[in-house]
């Protein structure tokens, strides 16, 4: 006997995609390239351009090896160019990796693979983006995303080509559309519960690559290196650190590692460049900053940190700590106010700055030690004194004439009453706002706008104060940190950008100044204990207080000049609609970007806490303070009830739109008798359905006879024209006589299936 081998069938290979595919894939991959735009150099183009041509390769067993050998090379040149843990480098290697992806695609499962790298990298793209672009980034993302994965699912349920002709966007976009729009119902169900999980799940602090940066990853993974912005550069416009949003402001700028204690995060003021000299538009440093002069900047100032301590007349709370700083091309090492002791190859500039013999252009790790509570005391040169009381020769005659006003008070009176107008003025600190442009602008800030940020604060208090005869100089850097919890590690990044004020006091000398403490305080409110209970600071010392605290302005009358402000500011004209509207806008994105783009666990414990600012106030109040996070999450559940309610209903509604009138007549019909008693069985037909219920109710016989042909003619004889119009008339006349009768059903047998 022979027996004939029967081989097992061999798994049917992968169906090709059809040029559907490949285009959403290529729109898809280029939208992954804007996202990654600001970031790239513009060589790396031309790798990506190659990578791209690499499709129209024959499909031969050398084709792959061409592709990696390609990549090598270009990742080779990159890792020379920039380092091979540089940012650019990983960043060019995760977009080449995917347009060879793209490149190589032949089947519908390398375009699903293909998709999802894609919506990882160009989420991390948008970290480069302000919250409004990236929110219009993620939905396109989005989009093309499921344009490829449609086309890619058409290709496997059809078993050939999904499309065969390229660049059918028209009906791939309408498919897509319609996908979403199907879809609508189920994301309205998903979103209560999304929104609950946004606020009430507890928040790590901060991305988990900064626990990494923290414990030695380098720096510039989360760097792109520059030299420009608040805390950074050798020029500063009124206003220029307002925050633009995107991922440059979550760039690490340092890590620093405390010992033996870690101060509150409010207390950290990371000391940068310091302002003397102001045009009228644009705050400048000396020409040896520029130029990076280190030797000729330490001729005026002192190379040991000892030697620096000995000028103050009041010195305590020492701490030291640990900094890795990332590259500016700048002299400043930034260190806590006031330096204790220093670095190797530094020195203490005459402004108090912690300067580098040679910019920095490598990642740099180095020890400092700081006062954190200090009075300077000694006596204020000649020529600082010329500087630090220098205006430009016009603008701002509102500012100038309140300062004239102030000038007639004692030299400590003019510092508090121009506090108590900071302190009582209605202004408002906000990240985003409109400020204006002009020899003017500061006027138009201070007293019609009186809105603004940080640097634009302590600016124009620096003009004012010079204004009233008070010596005073502008201060930037960083303020606070992202404490990594359980650790004593702070991460100051390019968002905790700050600028301070300092005057100079003939009895106590130059004295910090924080406008926002006073306007604003809950912006740096810190309602966690020290990290390290078993880590007490220093004892020598009792916890020093801020100079906004030590500046707490008296309750007196403000001169008239501030009652009734300069004479063009009698009664100040109000903005014109433009600015009104925009200063509207700005208030909603900000509140946008600190409640919903930016909620990070801090603001969330202050908001289930009913704490933090005007939001969190209010929420404390009417919801029982610190039990605020109760009602809030009564609130949520509540209005996700609601919200699941109405969006069934809105099923429903859709559903019984889509019937056709005769239809929705039966079905109205039927449950009104099923709430009579008499519900259809599924098996029932119209006229056994009728019969029955007819004997139960002598009085409906009829007409339920006349509704069960007319809706049997229309359902199963289509040829019948006037069923629809006979259904109608039948259903409004069953409808009054069922509305009609009150008396109970008769007894009749349950229904059985004949």
């Amino acid at each position: 006997m022979m027996f004939s081998r029967i081989d097992a069938p061999s798994p049917l290979p992968a169906p090709p995609v059809g040029g559907d595919c490949v285009f959403w894939g290529l729109a898809l991959l280029l939208v992954v390239l804007a996202a990654h735009a600001p970031a790239l150099v513009p060589a790396s183009w031309a790798a990506f351009a190659l990578a791209l041509c690499g499709r129209l390769l024959p499909r031969r067993r050398w084709t792959p090896v061409l592709r990696l050998l390609f990549l090598v090379a270009v990742l080779a040149a990159a890792g020379a160019a920039f380092g091979w843990f540089d940012s650019r480098t990983l960043r060019v290697a995760l977009l080449l990796v995917l347009a060879l992806k793209w490149a190589e695609a032949r089947e519908a499962r390398e375009f699903a693979l293909f998709a999802g790298g894609a919506l990882v990298a160009g989420a991390i793209g948008l970290l480069r983006w302000g919250e409004w672009a990236g929110v219009a980034l993620v939905a396109l993302l989005l989009l093309l995303a499921l344009a490829v994965l449609e086309t890619a699912s058409a290709a496997n349920v059809r078993g050939g080509p999904a499309g065969g002709v390229p660049f059918a966007a028209r009906g791939m976009l309408r498919r897509g559309l319609a996908l979403l729009r199907g879809g609508a119902a189920r994301i309205m169900l998903a979103l209560p519960l999304a929104a609950m999980l946004f606020f009430f799940f507890p928040r790590i602090p901060g991305p988990l690559w900064d626990i990494g940066l923290s414990f030695g990853l380098p720096l510039s993974l989360g760097l792109e290196k520059s030299n420009q912005g608040l805390g950074v550069s050798t020029r500063l416009r009124p206003g220029q650190g307002q925050a633009q949003g995107g991922g440059g402001e979550s760039a690490p700028v340092l890590v620093a590692e405390f010992e033996n204690w870690v101060p509150p995060t409010s207390m950290l003021y990371w000391r940068g460049p310091v302002y003397y000299d102001f045009d009228g538009r644009e705050w400048r440093l000396d020409p040896q900053y520029e130029a990076g002069q280190g030797r000729v900047l330490m001729r005026r100032g002192w190379t040991k940190g000892g030697a620096f301590s000995s000028t103050l007349a009041r010195k305590t709370q020492e701490i030291a700590y640990t900094i890795r700083l990332t590259p500016h091309e700048r002299l400043w090492l930034y260190g806590l106010d006031l330096p204790a002791a220093l670095a190797a190859e530094s020195f203490v500039s005459a402004d108090w700055q912690v300067l580098a013999h040679r910019p920095v252009e490598a990642e740099t790790r180095y020890r400092l030690k700081s006062w954190l509570d200090w009075e300077a005391g000694g006596a204020l040169g000649d020529d600082p004194r010329r500087r630090a009381l220098a205006l430009p020769a016009g603008g701002n005659p509102r500012l100038r004439a309140l300062g004239a006003e102030l000038a007639a008070l004692p030299a400590e009176a003019r510092v508090r009453e121009a506090l108590t107008t900071l302190a009582k003025g209605g202004y408002k600190v906000r990240d985003h706002f409109e400020f204006g442009e002009g020899p003017d602008a500061l006027d138009a800030f201070w007293f019609d706008t009186r809105t603004g940020n940080a640097d634009l604060y302590a600016g124009a208090f620096v003009f004012l104060m010079r204004a009233a005869g008070v010596p005073a100089r502008l201060v930037t850097g960083y303020r606070g940190g992202k404490l990594m919890a359980l650790t004593d590690y702070v991460i100051v990044k390019k968002s905790h950008a700050h600028a301070w004020t300092e005057v100079w006091d003939e009895a106590r000398g130059w004295r910090r100044i924080d406008p926002v403490d006073l306007i604003a305080p809950e912006r740096f409110a810190d309602p966690r204990p020290p990290r390290s209970q078993d880590k007490p600071a220093p004892q020598q010392t009792p916890r020093p207080a801020t100079a906004a605290k030590q500046q707490q302005p008296p309750q007196q009358p403000r001169p008239s000049a501030a009652r009734e402000g300069a004479p063009q500011a009698a009664s100040a004209p109000r903005a014109g609609l433009a600015l009104r509207v925009g200063g509207r806008l700005a208030a909603a994105d900000d509140f946008f970007a600190r409640w919903i783009f930016r909620l990070d666990g801090q603001a969330q414990q202050a908001l289930l806490a009913g704490l933090g600012d005007r939001l969190g106030e209010k929420l404390g109040k009417t919801l029982g303070g610190r039990f605020a996070w109760v009602w809030l999450l009564f609130g949520a559940a509540l209005g996700s009830a609601l919200v699941m309610a109405a969006a069934q209903a809105l099923a429903w509604w859709r559903e019984a739109r889509h019937l056709p009138p005769p239809q929705r007549d039966w079905n109205r019909l039927e449950r009104l008798l099923a709430r009579r008693g008499f519900q259809r069985a599924a098996w029932e037909c119209p006229s056994s359905f009728a019969r029955r219920v007819g004997t139960a109710r002598p009085a409906w016989n009829e007409a339920l006879a006349a509704l069960a042909r007319a809706y049997t003619d229309w359902r199963y004889a289509a040829a019948r024209a006037d069923a629809p119009r006979r259904l109608k008339s039948a259903a409004r006349k069953l409808h009054n006589l069922i509305l009609a009768d009150t008396g109970a059903p008769r007894q009749t047998p349950s229904p059985s299936p004949q």
